[in-house]
């Protein structure tokens, strides 16, 4: 271009910059540079700055060409608004938005849907969405930026009922629309809702798209659909990486472990290198497993692959030692993340307290607030629950005090449970009764449950009925809930109550979900399922069950009887 004598504008050498910049070029771009320099044009290299997101550089530059009176035309304003996409340069973008429409320019299209865009990217939606109803002209990007906005905002309905809106306008949405509306759709678990979108998007013809395959894919994984996404996964010959760590981290999100364990393998043998939420995904797999063996060898190769234990490594690597019991390795990793946040705190804390260790749960957390960090509701559910486990009622209770005065947490569910989890294993059925008629917030099952077993252990009939009545009410469908009430009716010599209890089971349908568990042996996991037959060794399996009983009861042992079930009572349980 320059060989032949066209002279360039400041859209060519943004591209240029952007080229260099792309190809780590630093002489061509000073040579850009200069000529910029030589014919005026560098009044709007901001450009180049807004293209890497540096909003301050871009402000300074857009106030320079103001006070040298440089034309102001549309092509400015996308530009540096583009660059103004984070929450600290709101304001800035206000006064930006004034001058354009002092100056007429809110009549470009263009200059809209920057406003429209930066306003949603700094999490300002309420700006976002007055501009967008005031504005004269809208196009399908306008509308895309605003149901984007929306959806990563977290309000799925409003993103969904725009989306209707511009349906019935009769503007026809395109890829980047449908994929805020997929988002929506992840975030509300809204599965009816995104398969009206997935036929939409057949009939736009936008499925070759591979971000919109993307975004699909990760819909039907967060709606726990993971065999619709494993469908649309397996349909593409070349998946990207995108697509692996979306579908691993869907498999995780769903509880279906192996299944990530498994298609990570065939990621490796494929020969798709990992980014570090992959490794993330699969770590938080193993740590649900308790796969030790197979965590160490993820650890390994996040050393292969050159991860550091910056953060996610590093708290998802604490975590997985920590939930596995290797609190050795969880201490040596925690003490090597550099930069360790909230995350990286619970990750040990949690450790600790759950490996019987509490005492020095609570001695990190005070280190954690001399340190400056400040603890999220995580903390302190683990801090709450070391208390429960150690019978430290007034720590805990200070604790959730401070939760709430000093930090400002609202408390959850998980809170509430810690509370009458610590009152109730403390014997303080009738204050964790009281405590739990007070909580302000709806509840479910989950808190009568708890005070439910502490009856049974501390054969407190009264306040035990009290609780199965309300699980009851509120038509529990776990079979343990069904048969502890029964027994205890049945040792308060009230009979016609364990009959009602048990029609009442039957009319609910409650059946007794199948015990679980699982060994790993030499890198393999083995998972055994009640009445399940299907484990290739399960009559060596059934043999050596025997010969150890029979060993156990030569040796004079004899199970603990629950005395509070009833022979038939119990072998229903059993």
């Amino acid at each position: 271009m320059r060989a032949e004598d066209s002279i360039p504008n400041p859209f060519t050498f943004a591209g240029v910059f952007t080229a260099a910049s792309s190809v780590s070029d630093v002489l061509g771009g000073k040579q850009a540079h200069c000529v910029a320099v030589k014919l005026g044009s560098c009044s709007d290299v901001f450009v180049g700055y807004a293209g890497d997101r540096r909003g301050d550089d871009a402000v300074e530059l857009f106030k320079l060409m103001r006070r040298e009176e440089k034309e102001e035309n549309e092509f400015v304003f996308t530009s540096v608004l583009s660059a103004l996409v984070v929450y600290e340069f709101v304001d800035v973008s206000r006064q930006i938005h004034g001058l354009a429409v002092k100056n007429g320019l809110l009549s470009f299209v263009a200059v809209g849907n920057a406003l429209v865009t930066m306003y949603a990217k700094c999490g300002s939606l309420e700006d976002a969405h007055k501009t967008f109803e005031l504005l004269s002209e809208k196009n399908s990007i306008t509308w895309s930026a605003m149901i984007t906005g929306y959806a990563q905002g977290g309000d799925s309905d409003k993103a969904l009922r725009l989306f209707a809106e511009m349906h019935f306008s009769g503007l026809k949405p395109s890829e980047f629309t449908l994929v805020g509306v997929f988002n929506a759709c992840s975030n509300q678990t809204a599965i009816v809702e995104g398969q009206q979108a997935h036929g939409y998007l057949s009939k736009c013809g936008f499925e070759s798209h591979m971000f919109i395959r993307t975004a699909l894919i990760d819909m039907y994984a967060k709606c726990g659909r993971t065999d619709d996404a494993r469908k649309g996964f397996d349909q593409l010959h070349e998946a990207d990486l995108v697509l692996w760590t979306s579908m691993i981290g869907g498999y995780v999100q769903n509880g279906e472990n192996e299944e990530a364990l498994s298609l990570y393998g065939r990621m490796e043998m494929e020969g798709v290198l990992p980014n570090d939420l992959t490794m993330v995904s699969i770590l938080k797999a193993c740590s649900s497993l308790a796969a030790l063996e197979q965590g160490k060898q993820i650890h390994a190769r996040t050393i292969k692959y050159g991860f550091g234990l910056e953060v996610p490594i590093g708290s998802a690597l604490s975590s997985m030692y920590a939930k596995c019991g290797n609190l050795d390795d969880c201490s040596a990793v925690f003490s090597r993340t550099p930069g360790r946040d909230v995350v990286s705190w619970n990750a040990m804390i949690s450790g600790l307290s759950h490996n019987g260790r509490g005492k020095e749960a609570l001695e990190l957390f005070e280190v954690m607030r001399l340190d400056d960090i400040k603890p999220d509701h995580v903390t302190f559910v683990n801090l709450l629950s070391a208390c429960s486990h150690m019978g430290l009622v007034e720590t805990g209770q200070a604790y959730f005090k401070l939760m709430v005065d000093d930090y400002g947490l609202v408390p959850k569910v998980d809170h509430y449970a810690c509370m009458v989890d610590l009152l109730s294993r403390a014997g303080k059925l009738a204050e964790a009764k009281d405590f739990i008629d007070s909580v302000p917030i709806s509840h479910g099952l989950c808190l009568w449950r708890i005070l439910l077993g502490a009856c049974r252990n501390y054969r407190n009939y009264d306040i035990g009925a009290y609780a199965g009545e309300r699980l009851m009410e509120l038509g529990s469908q776990e079979s343990s809930a069904y048969v502890l009430l029964s027994s205890i009716y049945s040792s308060m010599g009230r009979r016609e109550d364990v009959e009602r209890v048990r029609r009442l089971m039957k009319h609910q349908g409650v059946a007794k979900a199948p015990g679980c568990s699982w060994i790993e042996i030499k890198n393999l996991v083995h998972v055994f399922v009640v009445g399940d037959q299907l484990h290739p060794q399960i009559n060596k399996i059934r043999m050596e069950l025997k010969r150890l009983t029979k060993q156990m009861k030569d040796e004079g042992y004899r199970p603990v009887i629950d005395l509070l079930c009833t022979n038939d009572q119990m072998s229903d349980d059993i």
